[in-house]
């Protein structure tokens, strides 16, 4: 399975969203999209979630390195 990556610094701004609009529209079903970023800023992941769902999409969320960071872990529906 091929991982993409895409890391999110602080505020979700609108370059992030057309980044992440970019890669999925151009993945297939045999990828996988991580978007990082830290946990204080998982709040502001809702504009994330709609960009996956308008593009079929179902994704995980996870935390990781002693609660710092936030993982979203997406893949198209089959």
């Amino acid at each position: 399975m091929v991982e993409r990556m895409i890391s999110v610094g602080g505020n979700v701004t609108l370059n992030d969203v057309r980044r992440i609009v970019d890669t999925v529209k151009h993945m297939d079903s045999n990828e996988q999209l991580v978007v990082s970023m830290n946990s204080q800023d998982s709040y502001n992941a809702q504009n994330i979630f709609s960009v996956l769902e308008k593009n079929n999409f179902e994704w995980s969320t996870k935390g990781g390195h002693g609660g710092r960071d936030y993982y979203i872990i997406a893949r198209k529906k089959p």
